[in-house]
């Protein structure tokens, strides 16, 4: 597996990188939570841009733009450090609903920015269903604005068998994706330990880039912290409020890694 490395961080080398999303649905509390965020232990910021979405309503798609594209600036002098930028659909878990066509629209915008060092991007319109053509075609024209495209899949429902699992990462590493995403929901310890071997074997046979397994909830919270153990290069955190069932503090998430892969590592 190829490594990424952005600024003096490395994906896919030593423990996971922490990642902690804003979730704040006000441009004031958005900011505050940006410079929150930094006076806790992580490597990159993920902006879910999501919750302000929703918020906003029916303002026409070029004041959005306008409005995220400020509000972008601002977080990232106030971060200065590795941003993700992120709408996550209501059928991912996310806050709002949008069509494909102003979903592409929005995050084209961002990545002429070349603010965001990765935009995440959903591989999936439905389960089976590969808008092929759009996302080919947002990798291409993010890369000419030197942007990193994480392409994910959340399964908010279940865990899908390991075949079906291998088949999503296959999808996304064949689409063109820099980083790849799996995080799914588990409904027994046994669904947990199903994600692991699926993650162990892109690791050690098929995965040409970086990827991030999570299994979301309650059962799935170790994970986020033995997650590397298994080839995860990053594991997501709360800062102000959790952005995903089972994320644990900023802080305990720190000290779980250390005690867990060794101090050393993490200099």
């Amino acid at each position: 597996m190829k490594t990424l490395t952005i600024g003096d961080i490395t994906l896919g080398e030593g423990k996971p990188k922490i990642c902690i999303p804003l979730v704040s649905s006000t441009a004031e509390g958005l900011l505050k939570e940006a410079a929150a965020a930094v006076k806790k232990p992580c490597d990159f910021i993920e902006w879910r841009a999501d919750y302000i979405l929703n918020a906003m309503g029916g303002i026409v798609l070029s004041e959005v733009c306008r409005r995220l594209k400020l509000l972008l600036k601002e977080i990232k002098r106030i971060t200065e450090k590795p941003l993700i930028f992120t709408i996550r659909t209501e059928m991912e878990g996310g806050k709002i609903g949008l069509k494909n066509e102003g979903y592409f629209y929005i995050n084209k915008v961002i990545a002429e920015t070349e603010l965001a060092d990765f935009i995440d991007i959903e591989a999936f319109d439905a389960p089976g269903i590969v808008p092929e053509d759009e996302i080919r075609d947002f990798v291409e024209y993010a890369h000419e604005h030197n942007t990193y495209v994480l392409m994910s899949n959340h399964d908010i429902e279940e865990t899908p068998d390991q075949e079906e699992m291998l088949t999503r990462f296959f999808v996304m590493q064949g689409l063109g994706a820099d980083v790849m995403k799996l995080a799914v929901m588990p409904n027994s310890q046994e669904d947990v330990l199903e994600l692991l071997a699926t993650a162990t074997i892109m690791k050690d046979y098929y995965a040409e880039i970086p990827f991030i397994v999570i299994s979301m909830g309650e059962l799935g919270t170790n994970t986020r912290v033995c997650g590397g153990e298994f080839g995860s290069v990053m594991t997501f955190a709360a800062g102000k409020k959790a952005s995903a069932p089972g994320q644990i503090g900023a802080v305990q998430l720190k000290q779980l890694l250390d005690k867990y892969y060794g101090e050393e590592e993490s200099k």
